[in-house]
């Protein structure tokens, strides 16, 4: 009999500090183990695996030279770092569980507020009545611009701030409070306290200085000689952390033995002690795990105050103000006249409802009004001027008023993994280990073009099959041409066409240049035939 799939039972099998949990036996312990709460009041949580995820920045200068379009050149503005902390394989299931319990109570607690609709991020939004599915970024970007056009006839200000380091600079102490009130009670139940001091006082581990103490015994899945249903779990060297996939690393260690091995690998990210932290002039300890399950659900809870009260401010009648909030980006739309009302609320509401700043060089001010063509015309604002040659960015689309694109940082992100890829398949194709003296095109057709972006049903291989493949119950779920293609489709009632569609007209065409290229360099890598 078909069991029914529990939405936050989920097992995954990154490599972490203990064996990954991949069985049916597995499933069922851990669920009782899980649901009863005494068993997490006396759980002993594992250090979280700490990843620095890098990214180049490339951003235009304003002094910089103009390409053939018409554009400012992009020059490398140095790299842009993401602190993420991943749990062990259990723990993140109880994260999972506990993630489930706190947003059944957060939907509960707005149900009956008016500014329900205010927070977008991290929330199952259905689209409307027509149309299955929830919304996702694009049809929230699209919500907003559409405010802006069907209120073209004002002379409106769009004000879309950022906050800084959000996830860092939590407050511990609104955080408890805002937990107790989604719940809904006086004191957090022992469990829930429980969780919430292993998050705000959570420790972690480098996964570079815990690859390096365990390369020579990490623990890696094969299949049992002569029996490929099976598998076993064997220990082996392996040189590169970033050669674990290949490996098939399921775990650096097991839990026990990291416990005996290298607890001095642990680290902790604020001093614990309150007299050291006076005496260190700390106040109030803030800052959570970005990376958890329960991360981005304890983002909107800690935001509640904040929203009701611009919320409150935003639906005066007599404003006609649309505001929107996706995480620690937000959007508020008002008349001209009340732009610096609302951009000082938004300042000071930050610092004092949420005790968080707001990052300035994210933050800006757009005007958009009607010129004597009846077109709608803005752009930011600086020093008090409009500049035109800036438009509203927010959510990885660009307005320009009569029109929406994808931001051009978002094609060049993926054009740089684009050519990344093929370099990645040169080398790749080398090894001597490897019978191929192509540069795996089928891999990087569905990567980057048209061919891949279709949602396709996943087949595994099954001898028992007369086919020799099976179903199984998991997409493909396209790639970034499918995304653009979703935009394109959201985007089309403003763009009165396929606007986005034709920033993606150019993507075939450098593929096979990138392709081509790839050949000519040689490489010991044969153009196969046609």
């Amino acid at each position: 009999m078909k069991t029914m799939q529990i939405e936050w039972l989920k097992f995954k099998k990154y490599p972490h500090i203990g064996k990954p949990l991949v069985s049916s036996k597995d499933r069922a312990w851990v669920e009782n183990y899980v649901i009863d709460s005494q068993n997490i009041v006396r759980h002993k949580f594992v250090p979280l695996l700490h990843r620095v995820l890098t990214q180049r920045k490339f951003r235009p200068d304003e002094s910089a030279p103009k390409n053939s379009s018409g554009k400012r050149i992009r020059t490398n503005k140095g790299k842009k770092e993401r602190h993420i902390y991943y749990p062990s394989h259990l723990d993140s299931i109880i994260y999972s569980y506990y993630n489930d319990i706190l947003t059944k109570a957060y939907e509960k607690y707005l149900s009956d507020k008016d500014y329900a609709s205010v927070p977008v991020a991290y929330r199952k939004i259905p689209k409307n009545d027509l149309l299955e599915g929830n919304k996702c970024n694009i049809e929230f970007a699209a919500d907003a611009f559409q405010f802006i056009r069907n209120n073209r006839h004002r002379r409106l200000s769009v004000i879309v701030a950022d906050v800084t380091s959000f996830f860092d600079n939590l407050d511990h102490r609104l955080l408890h409070k805002q937990w107790k009130k989604v719940l809904n009670v006086e004191d957090l139940p022992a469990d829930h306290y429980k969780i919430y001091k292993n998050l705000v006082d959570y420790k972690y581990v480098n996964e570079n200085e815990l690859f390096k103490r365990f390369q020579h015994k990490l623990i890696v899945e094969r299949h049992k000689p002569n029996d490929a249903s099976s598998i076993e779990l064997k220990r082996k060297y392996v040189s590169k952390i970033y050669h674990l996939r290949h490996e098939n690393v399921v775990a650096y260690c097991y839990a026990d033995e990291f416990f005996r091995e290298a607890t001095n690998l642990i680290r902790v990210d604020k001093p614990f002690n309150q007299q050291i932290r006076e005496k260190q002039g700390k106040q109030n300890k803030r800052g959570i795990p970005q990376g958890t399950p329960l991360s981005a659900t304890l983002a909107n809870i800690y935001m509640l105050d904040f929203d009701a009260k611009i919320y409150e401010e935003a639906s005066k009648p007599y404003k006609n103000v649309y505001y929107q909030r996706y995480s620690d980006d937000l959007i508020l739309i008002c008349n001209q006249e009340d732009e610096k009302y609302f951009y000082d609320l938004i300042r000071e509401e930050v610092e004092y409802k949420a005790h968080l700043e707001i990052q300035e060089s994210k933050t800006h001010v757009y005007r958009y009004e009607l010129d004597h063509n009846n077109a709608l015309i803005g752009g930011i604002v600086k020093d008090g001027v409009v500049h035109t040659n800036k438009q509203l960015e927010y959510l990885g689309f660009v307005f320009e008023g009569d029109k929406v694109k994808v931001k051009a940082s978002g094609f060049s992100k993926f054009y740089r993994n684009m050519k990344r890829s093929f370099r990645r398949g040169i080398h790749f194709a080398k090894q001597a280990h490897i019978p191929s003296n192509s540069l795996f095109e089928r891999r990087l057709y569905k990567r980057f073009t048209h061919l891949g972006s279709k949602r396709r049903l996943k087949w595994m291989a099954d001898c028992s099959s007369p086919t020799g493949y099976k179903r199984t119950t998991f997409y493909d779920w396209g790639n970034f041409i499918s995304y653009l293609n979703k935009a394109n489709a959201v985007m089309k009632e403003i763009n009165q066409g396929d606007n986005i569609v034709k920033q993606y007209r150019k993507v075939w065409k450098k593929f096979h240049m990138l392709k081509k290229q790839a050949y000519k360099e040689g490489y010991s890598v044969n153009v196969p035939k046609k």
